[in-house]
């Protein structure tokens, strides 16, 4: 079956390199449509000549057992539960991603995102049991705090200074 499939594909190739250089070498005038015409039957002989000539392979063809392939096919089933199972572990994962989203937004930093969730088909059943997160501030507000502090230690020093005081 190869075998002749490799033939087939190589008598095509020819078949269409040399109605490709005939069709270049054409004059243009009259007679270049008819003898386009001759060329694509020649193609389409090349086609379709392997299997008028392979009788045997339409013979082989007949003892093909459809039903067998069917069957087959229609037993593999799908194991649901691996996949529900995967999907539960996602939502917890987007869960916990969210999570640490906002937080940073509000300006903390996540070191840690646990999430314990009852996931289940119906609604009511599906609960968030624990959530343990472990937050340190960012060092953009530790800077900022400690900026503020400067401040207001700078503000008392002016504010008791002599020379800001009125007697």
């Amino acid at each position: 079956m190869i075998e002749f499939m490799s033939s087939w594909v190589k008598g095509l190739g020819l078949a269409i390199v040399v109605v490709s250089i005939l069709e270049m070498l054409l004059p243009n005038n009259k007679t270049k449509k008819y003898i386009r015409v001759v060329m694509g039957i020649y193609v389409l002989f090349t086609i379709i000549s392997p299997f008028v000539s392979q009788k045997d392979l339409l013979k082989n063809s007949e003892s093909f057992d459809l039903e067998n392939y069917v069957e087959t096919g229609a037993s593999a089933e799908v194991d649901q539960s691996s996949m529900d199972e995967r999907i539960k572990q996602l939502y917890v994962q987007e869960l916990e991603k969210d999570i640490v989203k906002k937080l940073k937004e509000k300006g903390y930093e996540v070191t840690s995102c646990k999430v314990k969730a009852k996931i289940s088909d119906k609604e009511e059943e599906t609960k968030i049991n624990k959530i343990k997160i472990k937050v340190e501030k960012t060092t953009e507000d530790t800077a900022k705090e400690a900026n503020n502090k400067e401040e207001d230690l700078e503000e008392k020093i002016i504010s008791r200074h002599p020379k800001n005081q009125t007697n």
